[in-house]
C-alpha cells in the first residue's frame, strides 16, 4: 500500500484519470483512425448547421414564436428542421423549392420535415389545404 491505497485502488484512480484526460476539451484526436475523425467532424458541422423552427398551425395562420406568419431567414447549406403541430384545424406546412412538406395535420397533431437549404432566395412557405394559402396562411423564406 501506498499512502493507504490498496494497488487495485490506485490501477481504477489511473485509468479514471486517463479516461477523464481523454474526454476534457482541447485535448486531440489523434488516437482516432482517419475515418472515425471526419465523421466526428461531419456530426460536429450537422449539428452546428441545423436550424429548428417549432411552427403552429391555427385557423389561417402560422405562429413562430407568437409571431404570425413570422419571416424565417436561414443559410445557405444549413439543415432545417420544421416542427410542425396543427392546433386548429387542418393544416399541412409547404416549401415547394426544396421538397419540403410537413404532412397535413389536425386538432394537435405534431409531425416534422427536415431539408437542406441548398440554394439561396427568397421562397414562401405555406399551407396546401383548400384556399388557406389565399386566406392568407403563408409566410417568407429566405436562404442568404
Amino acid at each position: 500500500m501506498v499512502s493507504g491505497l490498496s494497488k487495485k485502488s490506485m490501477i481504477v484512480l489511473a485509468i479514471l484519470a486517463l479516461l477523464i484526460a481523454g474526454c476534457s476539451k482541447g485535448t486531440t484526436q489523434s488516437g482516432l483512425t482517419g475515418a472515425s475523425a471526419v465523421e466526428i467532424k461531419d456530426i460536429e458541422q450537422k449539428l452546428d448547421s441545423t436550424k429548428t423552427f417549432i411552427i403552429t398551425g391555427a385557423n389561417f395562420k402560422f405562429v413562430v414564436d407568437g409571431k404570425e406568419n413570422p419571416t424565417i431567414e436561414v443559410n445557405e447549406g444549413d439543415t432545417v428542421k420544421i416542427k410542425f403541430t396543427s392546433t386548429e384545424g387542418f393544416h399541412d406546412w409547404v416549401v415547394d423549392e426544396f421538397g419540403a412538406t410537413a404532412k397535413v395535420r389536425a386538432g394537435d397533431a405534431t409531425t416534422s420535415v427536415e431539408f437542406i437549404a441548398d440554394k439561396k432566395g427568397t421562397f414562401e412557405y405555406y399551407c396546401s389545404v383548400g384556399s388557406h394559402r389565399e386566406m392568407g396562411m403563408k409566410g417568407r423564406f429566405i436562404v442568404k
